[in-house]
């Protein structure tokens, strides 16, 4: 059995492929492109500095992972998801109001760049003008208490649970939120609530409310 290193461990946990896949892509990748700085022997520190200082080199890798698994749309999901967390999209269609939140919150800002995440990855949206439920999809709120700032709450769309791929089953919306460098809750709030928050905000202990 090969001893893989806590660092790929990490990136194949990540992204749902066996470690064999990641390392074969840390192989390839460290040859092909000169400014990617990831090893096979990385620690699970460097992975975790990687992940923050230079994504772009850990989505390199990821997408050629997926390759090597045989799973390209995957493969470009998650470059596709990176891109528009980092604002690199060639083009961004402009958020509609009542599309993937309430009006009300429209304008908020850490709201607004969910939607365009979970958008980019596939989940459909919710349509609502505030009262009706004009199509169902995913619904994004923000902490409105105050004490949880940079949080966001995502209420899954209906079909959440039969979708397949990196972004399907019932965990898909925390893969890809943690994948776009959101920090996560990995159990549901009440109310079925999926908890999220801006990585330009501390990550703290799990609200419980």
């Amino acid at each position: 059995m090969t001893d893989y290193s806590p660092g790929v461990r990490e990136l194949a946990q990540q992204i749902g492929l066996d470690p064999e896949h990641v390392a074969h892509a840390v192989r390839l990748a460290s040859r092909t492109f000169a400014r990617v700085q990831v090893t096979t022997g990385m620690t699970l520190d460097q992975f975790r500095r990687l992940f923050t200082q230079d994504r772009h080199s850990i989505a390199i890798v990821a997408n050629i992972a997926m390759r090597h698994a045989g799973r390209r749309d995957d493969a470009q999901l998650l470059m596709d998801i990176y891109k528009a967390a980092a604002g690199r999209l060639p083009y961004e269609r402009p958020l509609h109001t009542g599309v993937g939140t309430l009006p009300e919150y429209h304008n908020h800002e850490q709201v607004q760049d969910a939607v365009r995440i979970l958008t980019t990855a596939g989940m459909p949206p919710i349509h609502t003008d505030g009262v009706h439920e004009l199509r169902p999809g995913f619904q994004v709120m923000p902490d409105d208490t105050g004490h949880f700032p940079g949080w966001v709450f995502i209420k899954p769309d209906p079909d959440a649970k039969a979708r397949t791929g990196f972004a399907g089953g019932d965990l898909g919306y925390l893969a890809v939120m943690r994948w776009a460098g959101w920090g996560v809750i990995t159990e549901r709030l009440p109310g079925g609530l999926y908890a999220a928050c801006h990585p330009d905000h501390p990550f703290p202990t799990a609200p419980t409310s």
